[in-house]
């Protein structure tokens, strides 16, 4: 596939490797998908748009056009501009107001995977706990999942899953790429 959901921690998340991998990933022509949060999702987000990009970008947001369902750690300007300048932005993607924020969070995260051949997480040291779960997603229904994690030498096991952490390099960065138990592997 040639999407890639690219996300990670909202606060102390290395910005200038995501900025740096997303201008590689548009070079290389993928497609990019985000959610709308603070810090990583934000750093996308702006990157393409000052690329000139949006119609390489899907958002995937946890509230509505209007700001009602956001909350303090959703980038809702970022959001808006995105949807001013023609990238494709998928309001209220984890379920109406109805469902609480933290599913809605956790739906819209799940929702950003779809069509997505590999997912990649940008954190700060010690991990974001909603990263390496939306990771967990990511290997059970068969994408590859990288972490680039910043003064940490291996990120922590990905839930409810056994396997393992591998050095690997793309685009000229280094990250931590999961390699699942061969009995977990789906063909």
């Amino acid at each position: 596939m040639n999407k890639i959901l690219i996300g990670g921690s909202r606060a102390g998340a290395p910005l200038s490797a995501v900025r740096s991998f997303v201008i590689q990933a548009l070079k290389a022509g993928f497609e990019l998908s985000t959610g709308c949060a603070l810090g990583a999702d934000q750093a996308v987000i702006q990157t393409v748009l000052s690329l000139g990009a949006p119609s390489s970008l899907s958002v995937y947001a946890v509230g509505a056009p209007g700001g009602s369902g956001f909350w303090a750690g959703s980038a809702c300007a970022a959001v808006r501009q995105a949807a001013a300048r023609g990238a494709r932005v998928l309001w209220l993607a984890g379920g109406s107001l109805s469902v609480p924020l933290f599913g809605r969070l956790a739906a819209r995260s799940r929702a950003a995977l779809a069509g997505c051949g590999s997912a990649v997480f940008f954190c700060r040291p010690g991990g974001s706990k909603g990263s390496f779960k939306t990771a967990a997603v990511a290997v059970a229904q068969g994408k590859n999942v990288f972490v680039y994690v910043s003064g940490v030498s291996i990120p922590p096991a990905l839930p409810g899953l056994s396997g393992f952490w591998l050095m690997s390099s793309m685009f000229g960065l280094s990250f931590w790429a999961w390699v699942p138990d061969q009995t977990e592997l789906s063909f």
